[in-house]
């Protein structure tokens, strides 16, 4: 197309229905509908370009409405346009509803976005307005599933929508800052909506103190303003919340007068008290970060991980697991069926995860229900996925999908520069670090691409990893000490050097200290500030450690 068009009678298509070719280009549907060949195979993480329903890119001005698009790889593809607009479009039962890549300054209006994989996918896109529109029922095949996903996108304004029954979150950021989101129905999703911390996007109208409806709200509306009287949390690792939650669907349109404001910023968050729990020599050795010396105690491991309330410590040694909280000093074992594997915390903080190269097995610490999966892998770290039922597994092949709802059967791997080495995942599960052996670089896997999205060079290779709280700092550990690297910019805001390796890494809670577990010339726990990297005290060790956790309470 190159010229403005309307539709006089449905269309059946086997590749692509239309695709514009000019600016200032209107096509209208006419009401009808055009049906594509069907979804395709999965190409995630690129989008799905098989057949599209219509599709344009590198113009301006360009108007779609009117009609249904179903039953093609993408429904409306937009790459590289401007000021352009989406209104009164039915996408259904395609892979992707709409795809909103690199585009900026658009407007989808009053449109529904049903029963598709993906339902509305901005990547590399800013300022743009998505309003009025029914984003409900996305279907799930891992990934997708979810009402809206932002990639890397800023600027952003999500008001009036009804985002409701999607199988997996309603609304996903990924790297996506300074987006305004208020005035929407958010109801029914899996779960509604994740952030990574409360400085990255707003969740209400500060000028008129209004929010979003949420349908699991619990707070009440004493005023009767149609606005509750408490905060609702928004899920994340973050505190982030939406300040001025609506108590009704639509409350919006019934609210008449001004929102009488009850919100109280939180006040600073009291330090919290942090415990260090280094395997040194087989033996788990405890204490404060400035004690002179750890406390050893009788339990033995292999292998560690805590668990998600940041206290209980899972000790694997061989086939027995110990859950040893502590702060109350209580403890439990278990015998496991996986033999020399790796012990990591499922995120329902419950269940604890063993994965080896004969196989992987999930138990419920609580009830002792057990799960076994085949795998045959070599697992070098694991991180639990914070969205969905399984565990990404380092290996020298790449970076396993180990799916725990799917009988443990690992349908992907994502491919990295070589060998993966030290891994951490940041706090809000959208990214994982990793040390590629032999290399110079950490690859940055996003969790929803399930691809390395970007390559951060270092003058070392990584012996190990730790991600700041409020994410926007790379603790990096290798054999000449270790570099704080500010994921801004990727630059090197502060090194420290050490007689010995450096052989696990860990931070505090608080993100005012970080712990060097050294190895070799020096056998100790060495405490830095995390600003500037001084050394604040040194605990020395009996043994090589070769793993260090910051346990919290």
């Amino acid at each position: 197309m190159t010229a403005d068009f309307v539709l006089a009678n449905d269309l059946t298509c086997t590749t692509d229905a239309f695709v514009i070719n000019s600016d200032n280009v209107t096509l209208d549907l006419g009401g009808h509908t055009i049906t594509g060949p069907g979804m395709g195979p999965q190409t995630w993480p690129n989008p799905q370009l098989d057949t599209v329903g219509v599709r344009t890119g590198g113009h301006a001005g360009v108007t779609v409405r009117n009609g249904t698009i179903s039953q093609f790889s993408t429904g409306i593809y937009f790459i590289d346009m401007e000021k352009s607009r989406i209104e009164d479009v039915r996408s259904e039962r395609n892979r992707f509803g709409f795809y909103i890549h690199a585009s900026n300054g658009n407007t989808i209006l009053r449109s529904t976005v049903v029963g598709n994989i993906y339902g509305l996918h901005l990547q590399d896109a800013n300022d743009n307005l998505v309003q009025g529109n029914n984003l409900i029922r996305q279907t799930y095949n891992s990934p997708g599933g979810y009402g809206i996903y932002l990639y890397r996108s800023t600027g952003n304004r999500i008001l009036e929508n009804t985002i409701e029954n999607n199988v997996n979150w309603g609304i996903w950021f990924s790297d996506a800052r300074n987006n305004a989101i208020f005035r929407n129905n958010v109801a029914g999703n899996s779960p509604q909506v994740s952030d990574n911390n409360p400085d990255a996007n707003r969740w209400y109208d500060a000028e008129k103190k209004e929010g979003n409806w949420w349908a699991d709200y619990k707070g009440t509306d004493g005023d009767r303003d149609f606005v509750g009287d408490t905060p609702y949390a928004i899920q994340g690792p973050g505190g982030a919340v939406d300040a001025y939650p609506f108590v009704e669907r639509d409350g919006w349109k019934k609210k008449t007068g001004s929102t009488i404001d009850h919100y109280q910023p939180p006040l600073a968050r009291p330090a919290r008290e942090v415990r260090l729990v280094v395997i040194s020599g087989g033996a788990v050795g405890t204490g404060k970060p400035h004690d002179t010396e750890l406390a050893i105690s009788p339990v033995r491991a292999t292998s560690a991980a805590l668990q998600t309330d940041g206290r209980t410590l899972l000790a694997l040694d061989g086939k027995t697991l110990t859950a040893w909280d502590l702060v109350d000093g209580e403890s439990s074992t278990r015998t496991v069926a996986i033999d020399g594997g790796i012990v990591g915390a499922n995120r329902d903080g419950v269940s604890a995860l063993i994965v080896g190269a004969r196989g992987a097995q999930q138990i419920d610490l609580s009830t002792g229900q057990q799960e076994f999966f085949d795998y045959s892998h070599s697992p070098q770290e694991l991180a639990p996925s914070y969205k969905h039922n399984h565990i990404f597994v380092a290996t020298p092949g790449g970076i396993d999908l180990l799916y725990l709802n799917l009988g443990g059967r690992t349908p992907y791997t994502i491919p990295l520069d070589g060998p993966a080495g030290a891994m951490s995942m940041n706090g809000s599960g959208t990214r994982i670090y990793t040390a590629i052996r032999g290399k110079n670089v950490i690859n940055v896997v996003d969790t929803e691409q399930y691809a390395v999205v970007q390559r951060i060079a270092i003058d070392g290779e990584a012996t190990a990893i730790a991600v700041s709280p409020r994410e926007e700092a790379l603790y990096v550990g290798t054999a000449n000490g270790v570099l704080a690297i500010d994921l801004g910019n990727e630059r090197v805001r502060a090194r420290a050097s050490f007689l010995g390796a450096v052989a696990d890494i860990a931070i505090s809670p608080n993100a005012d200290e970080l712990y060097v577990a050294l190895a070799g010339q020096q056998r100790a726990i060495a405490v830095l500030d995390t600003a500037t990297l001084r050394t604040a005290n040194v605990t020395p060790l009996q043994a090589d450690p070769t793993k260090l956790l910051a346990a919290s309470y």
